[in-house]
């Protein structure tokens, strides 16, 4: 039995997000940074190591006395599995909550609806499950990021045209149970922004932004310790600054690009890095989207002000970083007098960046105090009585 199938409270899990961020930290400096009693913190943390989730350590560094007693997530202890669409094949992981991949594999995607991919996922979820001896006890669930954005409130996929047999399919935004596992489904712009938040730049204090380049043009933003959304749960898209019809700086355009170059690439991330990088067409696309994306970096500072902009998506690794590169070859204009443009850095977690983003919603909403839409519940300490 999973442990967390009855929520974390909000105050369980301010303490886990410290914990987190921190590393290890004593129930003294815990109680500083919350507020909270020195009584409360004890209680709490001491109902979070009986979960497992927790860890003591002494440290014996430091002045005379009584040795701090630290405070640690056991990082191995706890694991998610992520899935990311492609447009023939779908992509998993399974990590722990140190974001190390333990298990990878990938397959073809049957039938291209909502069940299928559900299906589908489930399918490669129990392989890598089993594949890496993972026990029910400590399991999260599966992630799931998608290429589109929600309808109304969050409650039907939108897809990307390239997806066109996911539209209007029955996905919301959110959790839902499949055969018995809980399956989180976000679209990728998020998905990919709450990975870096949790699992690339653990450092970083927010907001950070992600530009997500995948068939489309996508983003997330992890504001205030949480995702920003928006109403339907699709802001942070700067897609429309490039309409369709036009030049646009997305993996799809690129292909497009290739294939009236004449060159026979069906899948750019399945060719060696020196084709990648190397290819006249692709050197000429990373010079006209590096410009495009100047533009998009210029527009997200002046709305967001983020410490950082980071690139992501289903561009090949060794693209990611030249276009990074190209971006920062030339200043970015001020968005606004006395704002600066932010500075813009690829993906701190591979060519699994998608994956990995979709495999972090687990963790997220498990554990986090960002995920809580009670903010203001009555259910602050001890476990929570309903769901969060």
């Amino acid at each position: 039995m999973n442990p967390f199938d009855k929520p974390l409270s909000l105050n369980e899990r301010r303490l886990v997000e410290l914990v987190y961020r921190n590393g290890a930290i004593a129930r003294i400096d815990l109680t500083q940074a919350t507020d909270m009693t020195g009584a409360s913190v004890t209680r709490l943390t001491a109902g979070l190591e009986e979960l497992g989730l927790f860890e003591q350590k002494t440290d014996k560094s430091g002045a005379r006395g009584q040795p701090k007693k630290l405070l640690s997530i056991r990082r191995t202890a706890f694991r998610a599995i992520g899935i990311y669409l492609y447009l023939d094949r779908m992509v998993g992981v399974l990590i722990d909550f140190s974001g190390a991949v333990l298990g990878q594999s990938s397959c073809v995607v049957s039938d291209r609806n909502p069940n299928g991919i559900l299906h589908d996922a489930h399918q490669l979820a129990k392989g890598l499950i089993t594949d890496t001896g993972t026990k029910k006890n400590g399991f999260l669930g599966i992630g799931i990021s998608v290429p589109g954005n929600f309808g109304a409130y969050g409650t039907l996929l939108k897809a990307h045209e390239t997806f066109e047999e996911l539209e209007g399919g029955e996905l919301p935004s959110g959790a839902v149970n499949f055969e018995g596992q809980d399956v989180h489904i976000e679209n990728d712009g998020t998905a990919a922004a709450l990975g870096e938040y949790l699992f690339g730049r653990r450092e970083t204090r927010d907001p950070l932004f992600l530009i997500h380049i995948g068939y489309g043009l996508g983003g997330g933003a992890v504001l205030g310790g949480r995702p920003y959304r928006g109403l339907n749960g699709n802001a942070c898209l700067p897609g429309p600054l490039f309409p369709y019809g036009a030049p646009r700086p997305t993996l799809q355009d690129l292909q497009e690009n290739l294939n009236k170059g004449g060159y026979d690439i069906s899948d750019i991330r399945q060719s060696p890095p020196d084709v990648q990088l190397g290819n006249k067409v692709v050197r000429g696309w990373i010079e006209r989207a590096s410009e495009q994306m100047r533009f998009a970096v210029q527009v997200v500072s002046g709305m967001f002000d983020p410490e950082m902009i980071v690139i992501g998506g289903a561009l090949p690794m060794p693209v990611t970083r030249e276009l990074v590169q190209a971006i920062n070859s030339t200043e970015i204009p001020a968005p606004s007098r006395g704002l600066s443009a932010a500075p813009v850095v690829a993906t701190r977690l591979g060519d699994l960046n998608g994956p990995i983003g979709a495999a972090a919603i687990p963790f997220f909403r498990t554990f986090f105090p960002g995920s809580s839409v009670e903010r203001g519940s009555a259910y602050l300490d001890g476990r929570a009585k309903k769901a969060l």
